[in-house]
């Protein structure tokens, strides 16, 4: 809590700038097109990945980090809004999806849009590496969508491998936490860009098996939504991977769990059976001991870092995310 407490209050004025700086990005008309894009700026989010912008241009003070952080974030914001309308998802973040509220012709257009505005951030911001800065923008675009094509490609897969799962989450997850802090290092002038990416690409591995875990694990009422779902949609997450791998030499009770699982037939009592059965294997403990590794090789990478303050950003940021509960 105290560690939470600390980064909220220390990035709060970026978070604020954020958060103003997205809403004036939007043009007012028409209508049609930009209202629904407003609708989604406005409906919440950590704005996990402008924060870590803002924090890897601290080793200047005066590096111009705002255009770069929300082109980071209305590129999250396009993957949301077209991975709803692909998962056929009704609700993000409590509130109706875009395509559900309105239809998927507008939600198709507001997601094109976004990237539109997302490009126009960025070029806005006057960069010495601009060229570079563009290059890592469009490379990250990129990869979120292979990430997202394999994420899918899963779905109709059943020998999904640990391996592929790690490909497909560096794609999806980590490379989008990669961009936020490359485009950061970047708009303070490049120094540290090297070490920066690889916290950031162990920190974004850690971040979705993490994700992964609370999605079983987590306490309800502060995860803000049923916890299984991953088990109901039969995900190919780690837990479940990892599961598979073990499947000859577990028992027949959970070996039926996981094969309806597999097969997107689980029910809600599949849910406590999952986590037991993760538990007694061992997988729940194999998850956290990722998660620790991973963080360990994030935190060395910027360990030798000669900017004390982009150091202890950093560190700041890996203890939040990591050590959430939701």
């Amino acid at each position: 809590m105290k560690n939470t407490q600390e980064f909220l209050k220390s990035t709060e004025k970026a978070r604020k700038e954020i958060e103003l700086r997205l809403l004036e990005l939007i043009p007012e008309s028409p209508r049609s097109l930009y209202d629904p894009i407003r609708l989604t700026i406005q409906s919440g989010g950590k704005r996990l990945r402008p924060v870590l912008t803002y924090l890897s241009s601290l080793s200047n003070p005066s590096a111009n980090w705002l255009p770069a952080a929300c082109a980071v974030e209305l590129l999250h914001t396009f993957t949301l809004v077209h991975d709803d309308i692909m998962d056929n998802a009704d609700t993000r973040r409590g509130n109706p999806t875009l395509h559900t509220k309105y239809d998927i012709n507008t939600a198709i257009l507001a997601g094109d849009a976004i990237i539109a505005l997302a490009e126009e951030s960025l070029s806005s911001g006057g960069y010495e590496l601009a060229g570079e800065m563009s290059k890592e923008f469009a490379f990250g675009f990129r990869c979120v969508c292979e990430g997202q094509a394999y994420d899918k490609e899963f779905e109709l897969r059943n020998d999904v491998t640990t391996k592929e799962y790690f490909r497909m989450i560096d794609l999806k997850s980590a490379k989008m936490l990669e961009l936020a802090a490359t485009l950061g290092t970047c708009s303070a002038g490049g120094e540290y860009v090297e070490v920066v990416r690889e916290f950031a690409h162990h920190t974004g591995i850690a971040f979705q098996i993490r994700d992964d875990l609370l999605d079983l694990i987590a306490d309800e009422a502060s995860f803000g939504k049923k916890i299984g779902g991953d088990v109901l949609e039969g995900k190919r997450t780690f837990l479940f991977l990892s599961a598979m791998e073990m499947f000859d030499v577990i028992d027949e009770h959970d070996q039926e769990m996981l094969l309806r699982i597999r097969d997107r037939k689980a029910t809600s009592h599949d849910i406590a059976h999952a986590k037991k059965s993760f538990a007694k294997h061992g997988i729940i403990d194999k998850a956290m001991k990722a998660i620790e590794d991973e963080t360990i090789t994030a935190r060395n990478s910027i360990s030798g870092i000669g900017s004390e303050g982009l150091r202890i950003g950093l560190d700041r940021f890996s203890d939040y995310l990591l050590g959430r509960t939701y």
